[in-house]
């Protein structure tokens, strides 16, 4: 199998004979090679037709032809296109040429496309240019990222300027140096320099964002303990812990240990924070009187079987600012992080509405649902997942809150010819499914236990 490209002959009832599938990055990166390769096969002999179906793939109709003989004779066209010179290439090093000829005098060396500013044996300045396709495979575009490298003492880095313009806009891509880049990177000679900015919360990206985002904090810790900053370091990556996903905090922990860092504050399970703990204990507790907390809202019977289920959607048709009554005084027990990685990056940009009546009656509905399933598949447990959902597992696990989030907020209000009368009951029913699934081992933290 070639590591650019493969031709295989497609499965039984495909609607082509042959595939023709690239990489990823080579479908990417040289999108004119790809188009032209359908006209290419189309001049071939036995080939009758050729679809291109996805970026990375082409089908074509060729029946009776060996794929090693289509892919011998793509191979030999491909070779001779690819190191053809295309007027893209020259118009990118003409662009790195424009941008060598404005920094050069700041000291910056050029290899290829990508120019550099040694700053001592610590910090090195790299302008890098790339070239993009646009939608198609005549539009193209200028990249250019500034990063700072440093060697302390592994290579990490760092982008501080971004930019993306046409390929032939001289003016905008001139601009963006003598604006952007050379000032950024300007500003930050040393290490210490940087040091200096992030010891105040402040990025050494052009924006300054305050605070900085977690990639950059990673970097400021690595510089701390790289100057025996032990205690300073430590404080940072704890601040790293509390902000990361439950499955991402053991590798955290690892590095931690391997550069000498000062332990952090975890809870029972190293996946978890102590203030998630408490939460996932207060919420087994708060579980045990949801329903009846639901009873005394709703009217409804609520015995537990999957047919309450239905009651409770019903009654959530009601118009939002009913519900909005109902538990107007009402405090919710989980935080954003508990809603998962999508979701809760949904949430913390505004996209979907998050007030403190909503969340409760999400808690509430969520709580009762997995009382349900708890019935259905004895033995499930309520856990964290590796995005930080609240989770349920048992032989197999998956989220929960996140769907109840995502389906109440189609229920208030909600036209009789528009509702789905058993929605809720349906959801429980895929809950049954899969905590009961033995097939992939679940990516859950069970309270009191230590994790996946």
């Amino acid at each position: 199998m070639d590591e650019q490209w493969s031709v295989s002959e497609a499965g039984r009832g495909a609607s082509m004979s042959h595939v023709l599938v690239f990489d990823e990055c080579i479908a990417s990166d040289r999108m004119d090679l790809v188009a032209d390769a359908v006209g290419f096969l189309a001049t071939l002999p036995g080939v009758t037709e050729v679809e291109h179906v996805e970026r990375e793939v082409i089908e074509f109709d060729a029946h009776g032809v060996p794929a090693a003989r289509l892919s011998l004779a793509l191979r030999c066209w491909w070779d001779a296109a690819a190191a053809e010179r295309r007027p893209w290439m020259a118009a990118t090093d003409q662009a790195v040429q424009t941008v060598h000829d404005i920094v050069a005098a700041h000291g910056y060396r050029r290899r290829g496309w990508q120019l550099t500013r040694a700053l001592g044996a610590e910090l090195t300045h790299v302008i890098t240019m790339d070239h993009h396709f646009g939608r198609g495979r005549d539009d193209h575009a200028i990249a250019l990222t500034a990063d700072v490298m440093l060697c302390v003492p592994d290579r990490q880095h760092f982008t501080v300027v971004s930019y993306t313009g046409g390929i032939d806009d001289e003016a905008a891509l001139t601009s963006a140096v003598t604006d952007r880049v050379i000032p950024a990177l300007d500003a930050l000679p040393t290490v210490d320099t940087m040091l200096d900015r992030w010891q105040v919360g402040s990025s050494i990206h052009e924006s300054g964002r305050r605070p900085y985002w977690m990639d950059e904090g990673r970097l400021h810790a690595r510089v701390l303990a790289s100057r025996g900053r032990l205690d300073e370091a430590r404080q940072v990556y704890q601040e790293d812990f509390e902000r990361s996903q439950p499955m991402q905090r053991p590798h955290l922990l690892r590095l931690v240990e391997q550069l000498g860092v000062p332990p952090l504050t975890t809870a029972s399970s190293p996946h978890l924070t102590v203030a998630e703990e408490a939460t996932l204990a207060a919420w087994q507790a708060h579980t045990a009187t949801a329903s009846s907390r639901l009873r005394e809202v709703t009217g409804a019977r609520l015995d537990g079987s999957r047919r309450s289920l239905d009651e409770l959607w019903a009654w959530l048709r009601q118009p939002p600012d009913g519900l909005q009554a109902t538990f107007a005084r009402a405090t919710p027990i989980l935080a954003a992080s508990f809603y998962g990685y999508r979701t809760c990056a949904d949430i913390r940009s505004g996209r979907v509405a998050f007030e403190p009546w909503r969340r409760v009656a999400v808690e509430l509905v969520t709580a009762y649902l997995g009382q349900v399933v708890i019935r259905q598949a004895p033995g499930t447990m309520w856990g964290v997942a590796g995005d930080g959902e609240l989770a349920m597992v048992r032989h197999g696990g998956t989220g929960l809150l996140s769907r109840v989030f995502t389906i109440a907020d189609s229920a208030p209000g909600a036209p009789v010819d528009q509702f789905d009368p058993h929605r809720l009951r349906r959801l429980a029913d895929d809950m049954v499914r899969w905590v009961n699934d033995r097939r992939y081992p679940p990516w859950v933290v069970r309270l009191g236990m230590p994790g996946p």
